[in-house]
């Protein structure tokens, strides 16, 4: 059985010199960074939520808190090596995973390449693809949808 999952995760910019920011665990040199309580890493964010929402287990908000001090700047790959044991206990895998990152103040082009690849890594699967796009008006927000296919790895 195939089950699809959506999520998405935005969040304010601010001006900073010589920020770093990270998408898809891929650190990016920028002057604007992510307003969050965890690491901001509004990739993984989506990815974690498109994969409980298929599983039908709620969003990560049920799992770290943005109010728990212990999830303050929290590392996002120990958010989602959380869910992927969620989905391996479920006996289900991932097939491809869709992405559209938004933002208007951070242009990302061969950036993409560079966080589907550290994505690959992270999850284990080849069949991710990374696509950008603006808000085409001021706006000092970044946001990813995903769009995730699981498959049942049941008997």
């Amino acid at each position: 059985m195939y089950l699809i999952g959506q999520g998405n995760d935005t969040h304010e910019l601010t001006e900073m010199r010589n920020a770093v920011i990270k998408l898809g665990s891929y650190s990016i040199k920028t002057n604007w960074r992510i307003i969050s309580h965890s690491d901001g890493d509004i990739v993984l964010h989506s990815i974690a939520n498109a994969i409980l929402g298929s599983l039908q287990l709620g969003d990560i908000g049920l799992y770290f808190k943005d109010t728990d001090y212990r999830c303050k700047n929290m590392d996002s790959v120990k958010i989602i090596n959380f869910v992927l044991t969620r989905l391996r206990k479920a006996k289900y895998k991932l097939v491809n995973i869709d992405l559209t990152i938004t933002c208007e103040n951070i242009l990302l082009g061969v950036n993409k390449i560079l966080i589907q690849k550290s994505l690959v890594k992270i999850l284990k699967t080849k069949f991710i693809n990374v696509k950008a796009t603006r808000f085409e008006h001021p706006s000092n927000l970044i946001k990813c949808d995903a769009v995730v296919l699981i498959k049942s790895i049941k008997n």
